[in-house]
């Protein structure tokens, strides 16, 4: 732990912590943005159970716990310390992992508003090609990628026919095929920016900042679905590219292979299509 900060009382919860965040290889490999959100999560269970001994945490104490926090909290907090208990287990801390086997009552997800043709209809009209809104639509509907991988996109990535690029949530490398409509997409953007996307000061988005960018355009527009629900448009894109269902969860990112076939089976597809390619 850093200078100054007292080390914690052997096999207390506190200890837990400290061990699963200094010597646990997946922990590592979590995004910052995992990081983040789970060290807050972590910092509230010290304060309310730090001292206590890991060996007196019960699955019944847990279980009570979670039910009575509810929602998408208390999900949250389930995938956060369940991977503790289970490193301690593996170290031979603890005979068995107090969360094994703990069923949450999780609230359905919403979801992304999905758009449609009508919404990308509405899109193009309000916003011409030289715009900076539609090129942020443009490259979204072409690379399927999400706002913070978006915002950091530049010609740094194009390596020969792919555009290149490691996705910020999943680690995982996308290799996107440099298709006309994309090539078209990115000659619009200057040839020596840090970015394809820049500020007016000519400096990449931040991720949020690019959200809100595409959020206030898309409200403009009469448009529901923001840059995450360009999903659908990228999968029939891909599919009238001849991609296979696996290639377009692929490069999608964590989408289910039904939610791409689902996606790919639109009703308006011919039209979608149509103002994908720019012909409608």
């Amino acid at each position: 732990m850093p200078p100054g900060i007292e080390t914690p009382k052997a096999e207390t919860f506190s200890w837990a912590l400290d061990l699963y965040i200094s010597g646990n290889d997946k922990w590592a490999k979590y995004s910052e943005e995992t990081k983040k959100s789970r060290l807050a999560i972590f910092t509230r269970y010290r304060k309310a159970q730090g001292e206590r001994p890991i060996k007196t945490i019960t699955s019944d104490a847990i279980e009570r716990a979670l039910y009575a926090k509810g929602g998408h909290a208390a999900v949250n907090e389930y995938k956060a310390l369940k991977p503790v208990f289970e490193h301690l287990r593996r170290l031979g801390f603890i005979a068995k992992n107090p969360m094994a086997g703990i069923e949450l009552d999780r609230p359905k997800i919403q979801g992304f508003p999905v758009a449609d043709a009508e919404d990308i209809a509405a899109f193009q009209q309000r916003w011409p090609v030289e715009t900076l809104e539609r090129l942020v639509f443009d490259l979204a509907l072409y690379t399927g990628a999400a706002r913070g991988d978006l915002a950091k996109l530049g010609r740094k990535n194009i390596r020969g026919d792919l555009l290149v690029y490691q996705r910020h949530k999943s680690r995982v490398k996308a290799r996107v095929p440099l298709t006309r409509e994309l090539r078209a997409v990115i000659a619009r953007t200057p040839d020596i920016a840090p970015a394809f996307i820049t500020n007016s000061f000519g400096r990449p988005f931040a991720k949020e900042s690019l959200g809100n960018l595409f959020g206030e355009a898309a409200r403009e527009a009469g448009m529901s679905a923001r840059l995450h629900g360009l999903r659908k448009a990228f999968c029939i894109y891909w599919a009238e590219n001849d991609a296979t269902t696996h290639q377009i969860a692929a490069m999608a990112g964590h989408m289910s292979l039904s939610e791409v076939e689902r996606y790919t089976r639109a009703a308006d597809r011919e039209r979608m299509v149509k103002l994908l390619v720019g012909v409608a």
